[in-house]
């Protein structure tokens, strides 16, 4: 596997970037590759947790006076 292309890909995946194609070419890797599953997973946690890190104040708030 091209770990330089699967990080472009993934990179690609978070931005909501991804073209038809590519996306198809992504999901091979994971599926072919248990490195790429595991940098998938541990990426898709580290960019949940820094969406909810530095998510506005006002969203927060919302949130719970709801």
């Amino acid at each position: 596997m091209n770990i330089a292309k699967f990080e472009d890909l993934l990179c690609l995946y978070l931005d909501d970037g991804l073209s038809n194609d590519s996306m198809e070419e992504f999901e091979q890797m994971l599926l072919q590759s248990a490195e790429a599953r595991k940098t998938f997973l541990e990426q898709t946690n580290l960019h949940a947790m820094l969406r909810e890190f530095f998510r506005p104040m006002s969203v927060v708030e919302n949130r719970f006076t709801a």
